[in-house]
């Protein structure tokens, strides 16, 4: 017997969502609780729950009887109820109708109050209707300024992972840029980054790593964070006194006669000064429990051995590792002295 399959929403969201049909106007406290039961909902549900809130919520539906007493076209009821109740706007997010969601965005004043409704704001930036995907830009540039440090970080692993993968974004992928890049909401990224034991959290980082705001708090994601993965690259930044991120894809050629390639990522970088204590920081890395930190300190070493004052007594060290990987790299720096 095959199962069913799982729906993102609850029994008790999706009868309040079916309340608000019933008719539109009467259900403000339906509304209110539909509402605040998908403000739980993660970011990263937005794009099975959009199709499931629009089906629940019977968006672009009228009941036969009300056809039959009225010609007036649904789209025209439900602005006309949106401009009654502004509250609509948020639901009437997920509408069929592509006049109504554009309508919805332009009625949004206020900033989204949790990470699910950030994520609608940006997944109807990839709205298949251009007019839709222009609104919800306007409606961004309105409230991008008042969206909540706490509310942004909660949403940007999800969608500053997505940056590349959705098909219609171009230069709209720059209003990321302008909330996550805040330093405020960077701030609040990083408890998050350092404490978290589970998840790619690495990835994060490396996402986050576009923004310069980040800088500060690499030392102490380097030293305390739980998860290895993120230790050796905030290590690898204070080392190589450079910072990197994932930026896209771009096309490598194999063999042009052929019109062979293939799809590699692309990386982009920009210069980290101001990094103190450079030895120090070797050492540190040097001796972190993890040999992932290991290795990137001995990759780091064999680039920057002469600005190491006492290199000879860190290869040494790195010699006795009890990984063969990081002896390989202690023994290539001593076949290959640093030149002072």
């Amino acid at each position: 017997m095959k199962s069913q399959p799982q729906t993102i929403l609850t029994p008790a969201l999706v009868a309040n969502l079916a309340a608000t049909a019933k008719p539109r106007g009467e259900t403000s406290i339906a509304l209110q609780d539909a509402l605040a039961e998908l403000s739980t909902l993660p970011a990263s549900s937005i794009v099975r729950a959009s199709s499931e809130i629009s089906v629940a919520a019977r968006l672009g539906w009228q009941p036969l009887t009300h056809r039959l007493i009225s010609a007036e076209p649904i789209f025209v009821r439900d602005l006309a109820l949106m401009t009654r109740n502004p509250d609509y706007a948020w639901l009437f997010l997920f509408h069929p109708d592509g006049r109504v969601r554009e309508a919805a965005l332009d009625a949004i004043q206020t900033p989204p109050t949790s990470p699910f409704f950030l994520s609608a704001l940006f997944w109807r930036l990839n709205d298949w209707a251009k007019p839709v995907r222009v609104a919800a830009e306007r409606c961004l540039h309105r409230v991008e300024q008042r969206i909540s440090p706490d509310v942004a970080a909660s949403t940007a692993p999800y969608l500053l992972d997505r940056r590349h993968v959705r098909a219609r974004w171009g230069t709209e992928a720059d209003l990321l840029d302008h909330i996550f890049g805040r330093k405020a909401v960077v701030a609040t990224l990083v408890p998050w980054l350092r404490r978290e034991a589970n998840g790619s959290l690495g990835k994060y980082l490396r996402r986050a790593l576009r923004y310069d705001a980040i800088d500060e708090h690499l030392p102490i994601l380097a030293a305390a964070a739980t998860q290895p993965q993120v230790r050796a690259i905030a290590y690898q930044c204070l080392l190589t006194n450079k910072a990197s991120w994932f930026a896209g894809f771009e096309w490598m050629w194999i063999d042009k006669i052929y019109n062979i390639k293939r799809r590699v990522p692309k990386f982009e970088s920009r210069p980290l000064p101001g990094v103190t204590s450079l030895p120090d920081l070797f050492w540190q890395a040097a001796r972190d429990r993890s040999v992932i930190v290991r290795r990137v300190a001995a990759d780091a070493l064999i680039a920057a051995a002469s600005l190491v004052p006492d290199a000879d007594r860190l290869i040494a060290h790195l010699a006795e590792d009890e990984s063969q990987s990081v002896r390989s790299r202690a023994d290539y720096l001593r076949r290959h002295p640093p030149v002072a």
